[in-house]
């Protein structure tokens, strides 16, 4: 079972670009009206409609690694190894996203509504009731908390050693409908990801030791050019005209 190769895990990592921009959004349409008479309450009103909510619906049924909210990967097509990754979803994982989306977004929701009229031209919602930007608000909010625990289950699910399939028992299809929260479509179809493998490096030969003598150098009788020539040719010359 490798996370890697599936395509859906990768797409799902694209939330980290997506989250300022959903983000900068809350906060143009938060600045489409002025404050009311009591904005803590509005505030806490508001976050508790589009993130506390959403925030306990998925902790009792996390979402689908396998559903982008409106389009999904069919349930009943799943091989055996994208079963086996639902169930190797962390409960702490998922659980700990929710608690720390939850907690961070309401000073984030706080500070986008007090800035918020720092950008009140360039606002979509000009001149409209409070009422309307907060109930546009909500979804949005609600949209960050599910983008929040995919974006962490994908990254856990792909950082995550590869198990061993015999190790690993996947979930049944009523398993999956009861354990996880799935939306969208089920139009989705991608191929596994394949991954070109490292080249192995070619063990390099190492010469067996040999086990016969080394042969040892003969003596020469030859004798000694030196010796020779060093005789003065003028004593030869002698000898021969005296004899």
């Amino acid at each position: 079972m490798q996370s890697h190769r599936e395509p859906l895990l990768w797409l799902q990592c694209l939330a980290i670009g997506v989250i300022p921009l959903e983000l900068l959004q809350i906060r143009l349409l938060l600045a489409g009206a002025d404050p009311g008479p009591v904005p803590i309450v509005e505030r806490l009103l508001i976050w508790g409609v589009g993130v506390v909510a959403p925030a306990i619906a998925l902790w009792k049924r996390p979402a689908d690694w396998g559903s982008l909210l409106l389009l999904r990967l069919p349930l009943a097509s799943r091989s055996s190894d994208q079963l086996k990754l639902s169930a190797s979803e962390g409960q702490w994982g998922s659980r700990s996203a929710l608690v720390g989306c939850t907690a961070l977004l309401l000073p984030l929701l706080w500070w986008l509504d007090e800035s918020a009229g720092l950008i009140h031209e360039f606002s979509p919602l000009q001149d409209s009731s409070r009422l309307v930007s907060l109930l546009l608000t909500a979804p949005l909010l609600a949209l960050l908390v599910w983008q929040i625990q995919q974006l962490v289950q994908a990254v856990l699910l792909l950082v995550q050693a590869p198990q061993n399939d015999s190790a690993a028992e996947p979930w049944s299809l009523d398993q999956l409908r009861q354990e996880r929260t799935s939306f969208g479509l089920q139009v989705l179809q991608f191929a596994p990801l394949t991954w070109p493998e490292p080249p192995e490096p070619t063990p390099v030969p190492t010469p067996e030791p040999s086990n016969e003598p080394e042969p040892t150098p003969e003596p020469t009788n030859a004798p000694d050019q030196e010796t020779t020539s060093d005789v003065p040719e003028d004593t030869a010359s002698i000898d021969l005209t005296t004899s």
